[in-house]
């Protein structure tokens, strides 16, 4: 048999004997329900931790309400992802976790996003489904080396509500209403899986009520606490910069319905100013649209069939504003929404190509056919957003628009007036000695400055940041001198989920990621250099660069990706090493091992017939002990699927072991007592020493 047919073999293989029926029957179910979301029914009315479990088992439950969260991203629907997520909430938190409930609670909500990702990876959908039953009993070893393994960070249990607690937090990111791939409620699922207490999410305008109301309110749901931003540009110093007005602090969907009551005169004129930037943006946009369609287009369809298969089509606005809302598009999303739309193409142009490769024949046409395919198979392999965007969107005017605001003290004034702090974004857009001469010119209007932004600064050269970090903190010592207001430093992800090679959102200190695969996690993620990370801590205060090395360091959260076409691949073809088989083994058959080794040590020492007794016993305790705690004395509800076969296979395993375990104590003891071995005394220093040593065994046996 050569290589690739016995890899064929063990994988076929390894997939009979892996695996439960039930767990394979349970995938099923959930890939009908993320085949079709429409069917999935509204739980009861009734608590998820009462009669609901009546009504489906906990993992149905949480894939259900994730769906439901996830499979639109229309604003009207904030109501049933609310509902959903109350749900989710309620299933994630009722399980039988003692000690560590909420990391049991962010694993459980992880592996199900996972399972919806891996939709059609069979093998890694099954994996997942059975990490999440061992996940449920809330096992540290379990839940920490599950956070490990899905890249999140271990929190101390300390509560339920992360907004009590200073874990994790982001200044900037964004859900559907502006650049973003998630809806609300989605973004602040994934922010509570990443550990993450304080989230700032930017806005538009107030048009975008509803969804601030929506990510309030599901923040409130998580314990997540939730503040509300407009993001706006103005113009300065002769260019556009970017801006977000922070509302004052809110709690409830209540709260930014009466501010835009209580504020409606007040901004009046800064909302007005933010719809005129919206128009603006949008015509602008339009002129990209049409200047690509007529410049650049006709040249990459060029020596193609017409005919939809190999042609690239014209870019509509229609089409650009289903993929990204438009208000807040720039030249990455332009690029984004190119590739979505040339990548198939090139792959059936290349499957043209190969074709006629085949059909040419030998000489010069033959030469052509060849190169024309090897030309193509280069293109498509090299196809990336970032190639088309530097190729086809890196015009200085890209985009470019006169912004409705022209005097950003004027701006300050009405922002102030509602209570609003006004910071700036991305500062290094124009170079750095743009952005500190617009600090200084604007030194008391100005209250926040972004001295890290990912998406902004992952590409540039880290020096730029910290010489504008230490303009800034120079600024600030001035500030200090002059009893005036400090510009407060502050860092955020720009997230919006679409772009893998940029590390998504959330923000937390070195000090607060424990745990002995601690230095694995930080290896895997970029950390900010020292002095971001005092200046951030600092609040505004100036901070002695020598010094900034004492406060902890800053980790983004967020880690590179490969794509996830890549990934998939990947893990459908990887080879399947002897330890993974092991833990994904079907539950019968590892059952059978543990009870046959179990046995064999057993009869080693004390023969067949006492060892089938001694493990007898074990397993007939265990199985009572179940079917009496979870269905009482009430011998006629007594169901075989109530006893946890796999705690019975693994206690007959480690009863084998205590055979000749108790059986050294027992000999070593006699052969160390020093008097009569008889007698009240002996007898009861050596049962003593029997229970202890058994105690030990079953304190080990019980942690493995």
């Amino acid at each position: 048999m050569n290589k690739s047919g016995f890899k064929r073999a063990y994988k076929s293989a390894i997939a009979s004997l892996s695996f439960s029926a039930e767990l394979r029957k349970m995938r099923r179910e959930l890939n009908a329900r993320i085949d079709m979301p429409d069917t999935i029914v509204a739980a009861p009315a009734s608590h998820a931790r009462g009669v609901n479990r009546w009504f489906t088992r906990r993992r149905i439950s949480i894939a259900e309400s994730y769906l439901t969260v996830v499979s639109d991203l229309d604003s009207s629907h904030c109501r049933s992802r609310l509902e959903a997520l109350r749900v989710l909430m309620d299933a994630s938190f009722h399980s039988k976790a003692l000690d560590m409930p909420l990391n049991t609670a962010r694993v459980q909500m992880a592996l199900m996003k996972e399972v919806v990702k891996n939709r059609h990876n069979k093998r890694r959908q099954l994996e997942l489904l059975h990490d999440f039953s061992i996940s449920t009993y809330g096992q540290k070893q379990v839940i920490t080396r599950l956070c490990d393994e899905l890249n999140i960070v271990a929190l101390p249990e300390n509560g339920t509500r992360l907004e009590d607690f200073d874990y994790g937090w982001d200044d900037h990111v964004h859900d559907t209403a502006t650049s973003g791939r998630k809806n609300p409620t989605q973004l602040v699922i994934d922010a509570f899986i990443k550990g993450i207490s304080e989230l700032t999410v930017a806005y538009g305008s107030l048009a975008d009520r509803e969804l601030m109301e929506e990510i309030l309110e599901a923040g409130r749901i998580m314990g997540i606490r939730i503040n509300i931003g407009f993001e706006f540009s103005a113009n300065a110093r002769g260019r556009r910069f970017h801006f977000m007005a922070l509302l004052p602090p809110m709690r409830t969907p209540a709260d930014i319905r009466a501010f835009s009551r209580r504020n409606a005169a007040v901004l009046g004129d800064f909302i007005a100013g933010l719809e005129r930037n919206q128009v603006s943006r949008v015509e602008a946009v339009r002129g990209v649209l049409q200047e690509f369609n007529a410049a650049a287009l006709p040249e990459i369809n060029r020596g193609f069939p017409d005919d939809p298969l190999y042609k690239v089509p014209e870019l509509t606005f229609e089409a650009l504003n289903a993929f990204i809302p438009t208000m807040s598009i720039n030249r990455t999303h332009l690029a984004e929404f190119l590739y979505g739309k040339m990548r198939p193409v090139m792959l059936n142009r290349l499957l043209l190509l190969k074709m006629l490769r085949g059909k040419a024949s030998d000489g010069t046409a033959g030469g052509e056919a060849e190169k024309a395919y090897a030309d193509m198979k280069k293109a498509y392999k090299k196809i990336s957003p970032d190639g088309l965007l530097e190729r086809y969107f890196s015009g200085p005017a890209l985009i470019d628009y006169q912004s409705a605001f022209d005097d950003l003290r004027a701006v300050k004034a009405r922002l102030k007036a509602a209570g609003c702090r006004l910071k700036i974004l991305h500062p290094l857009e124009h170079g750095i000695d743009e952005a500190i001469a617009l600090l200084e010119e604007q030194r008391g209007t100005i209250d926040l400055v972004e001295i890290y932004n990912i998406q902004d600064c992952i590409t540039r050269d880290q020096e730029e940041v910290l010489r504008f970090a230490r303009a800034v903190n120079s600024l600030n010592e001035i500030a200090q001198r002059d009893r005036t207001a400090p510009f407060v430093p502050v860092c955020g992800s720009d997230s919006t989920g679409r772009h893998p090679k940029i590390p998504g959102m959330g923000f937390m200190r070195q000090d607060r990621i424990t745990g002995r695969r601690r230095d694995e996690y930080l290896m895997r993620h970029i950390t900010l250099p020292p002095l971001l990370g005092a200046m951030v801590g600092a609040k505004g205060e100036p901070v002695e660069e020598g010094l900034a090395g004492a406060a902890s360091p800053i980790v983004c959260l967020g880690k590179l990706a490969e794509s996830a076409a890549a990934a998939d691949e990947a893990s459908e073809s990887a080879y399947i090493p002897p330890r993974r088989v092991w833990r994904y083994l079907n539950p019968a058959l590892k059952n059978a091992v543990f009870m046959a080794i179990g046995f064999l040590v057993a009869n080693r020492f004390i023969g067949w017939a006492y060892a089938l007794l001694w493990l007898g016993i074990t397993g007939f305790r265990n199985s009572i002990a179940d079917l009496v705690a979870s269905r009482g004395s009430r011998l006629s509800e007594w169901k075989l699927r109530s006893i946890n076969f796999a705690n019975v296979a693994q206690s007959m395993f480690w009863t084998g072991f205590s055979v000749p375990i108790l059986s050294l104590v027992k000999a070593g003891f006699d052969a160390a007592w020093p008097w009569a071995k008889d007698g009240l005394g002996f007898n009861l220093i050596k049962f003593f020493v029997i229970s202890f040593a058994n105690g030990l065994y079953l304190a080990t046996h019980n942690t493995l």
